[in-house]
């Protein structure tokens, strides 16, 4: 660890601390020599403390032997200028002895600090993130070991260097970036920047940069927080940059994979539709044809197997991109509107009171509602009133989907959103998927004979309530 000792080695800061040092020292004695030849020898030994504390704080190894060299000064000047008897020799080995404390003190507090500061210092030096940092003027005053391999820029070359220097490492320009931006307008960066977000208290930006690594380009990502003092100030930003070539040529990879899936998928739907259609046609005639029972009703099993492939079909067509699009902030009142928009209600009487609802949830969140409104419109439910709500509770949100129908025996719910054979399960199970992609939940609390009762689980940072600055 660095504690810096006194020392004349060309380095101008301790070169001025030094001369500081015994210019105050000399002045502060000589002030006190003057003073016992003009009779005081109480106040003006309270000035020797300024040399003792600066000593002590800017070289804590040699404040101990300081303060003992200043109190023994002051000890000489006493017994040569002034008649010592017993009354001013107590008087002068207490004030030797508080000299020796005090600059004990501070230099023992302000090795403490010292070391405090090396310890973060080497937490920074060492990280495996690249990072850097800067004070409240844009001078930089940490470059650590991960940044310099990273730019191939040297410490020695950009620490105390302002005007963006840092900037050349990565872009080879001057040009700011966030560390920088933090320090000129916070509040405003969001608004100037629209490439820059904001994740708790830092703000995220990603860049590609072409020229870096020796051409080949690389994606990096960029995150920066303010340094702020005790009362709040800003006092600098500091600023890690995380390479993340590698997951963007994942992410692209496993896109260029699921559209071409899709495609290959979409080529099979064709096709089989297209074979369908000639089964189709030849049942038709089959039943045309034909005038025994058994065949006829041979030919009406065959033609339900059909009718079942073709809706596997049309259910693999609409969910063939879950998962692929990423989610977003979706109103849920929205979702429901244009769930309800593809499905004839007849008598049934909607109510929904999710207005001012949002939650993170993959871009098929109206599929969800789809499928729980088709199933409760089933003319064997019987239902004529349904109401969604949303009620806030510890573990997140709720939204709950009710009717007044026939509802669901209870040795169907533990099957319900499995896959099954028939309709009502895919859509259930479709569902289920759907929701799962971002950690909610369904479940069916109803009644038999009361009502069906869906509610969807969503975790606490799955939902906002606009207005009240969720």
């Amino acid at each position: 660890m660095h504690i810096p000792a006194f020392s004349h080695n060309g380095d101008p800061v301790h070169s001025r601390r030094i001369l500081v040092l015994i210019a105050l020292t000399a002045i502060t004695l000589g002030v006190n020599l003057f003073g016992m030849t003009a009779g005081l020898t109480a106040v003006l030994s309270h000035l020797l403390y300024f040399p003792v504390i600066l000593a002590s704080y800017w070289y804590p190894r040699r404040g101990l032997s300081f303060s003992v060299g200043i109190a023994a000064g002051y000890a000489l000047l006493v017994f040569l200028s002034v008649p010592v008897n017993t009354l001013i020799g107590i008087e002068t080995f207490t004030r030797m002895a508080i000299l020796v404390l005090v600059g004990s003190v501070v230099a023992f507090l302000s090795l403490n600090l010292a070391e405090s500061e090396q310890k973060l210092q080497d937490i920074i030096e060492f990280l495996p993130d690249p990072v850097f940092a800067i004070d409240h003027e844009g001078k930089v005053i940490a470059w650590n070991r991960a940044v310099e391999e990273m730019t191939g820029k040297p410490k020695a070359a950009v620490l105390g260097r302002m005007n963006d220097e840092y900037s050349l490492a990565f872009y080879s320009e001057r040009r700011p970036m966030l560390a920088g931006l933090i320090l000129k307008n916070e509040e405003g960066i969001l608004k100037k920047y629209p490439s820059v977000r904001r994740e708790s208290r830092r703000f995220v930006a990603e860049s590609y940069l072409p020229h870096f690594h020796g051409e080949r380009g690389v994606y990096l990502r960029f995150s920066a927080t303010a340094l702020l003092d005790a009362r709040g100030n800003v006092t600098g930003a500091i600023e890690s940059v995380r390479d993340i070539s590698d997951q963007v040529m994942t992410e692209s990879a496993l896109k260029n994979t699921g559209n071409r899936l899709n495609t290959i998928s979409g080529i099979l739907r064709h096709d089989m539709s297209r074979i369908l259609a000639v089964l189709y046609g030849q049942l038709r005639l089959g039943v045309m044809k034909f005038r025994d029972p058994g065949i006829i009703a041979f030919i009406s099993e065959i033609k339900e197997s059909a009718n079942s492939l073709k809706h596997q079909i049309d259910i693999s067509r609409e969910f063939r991109d879950i998962g692929t699009t990423p989610p977003s902030w979706i109103p849920v009142q929205q979702a429901i509107t244009e769930a309800a928009g593809q499905l004839d209600f007849g008598k049934t009487e909607m109510r929904a009171w999710t207005e001012r609802l949002e939650v993170f949830s993959d871009p098929h969140l109206s599929g969800v509602f789809y499928h729980l409104l088709h199933n409760a419109l089933k003319e064997s439910t019987g239902v004529t009133n349904v109401i969604i709500t949303y009620h806030i509770r510890d573990n997140g949100c709720a939204i709950v989907i009710e009717d007044n129908g026939t509802g669901i025996a209870d040795a169907e719910k533990e099957q319900l959103f499995l896959q099954r054979e028939d309709s009502f399960g895919r859509g259930l199970s479709l569902s289920h998927e759907i929701l799962s992609l971002t950690g909610m939940k369904i479940r069916e609390t109803g009644i038999y004979m009361k009502g069906a009762r869906f509610e969807i689980i969503i975790p606490p940072e799955g939902y906002r309530i606009i207005g009240m600055g969720a």
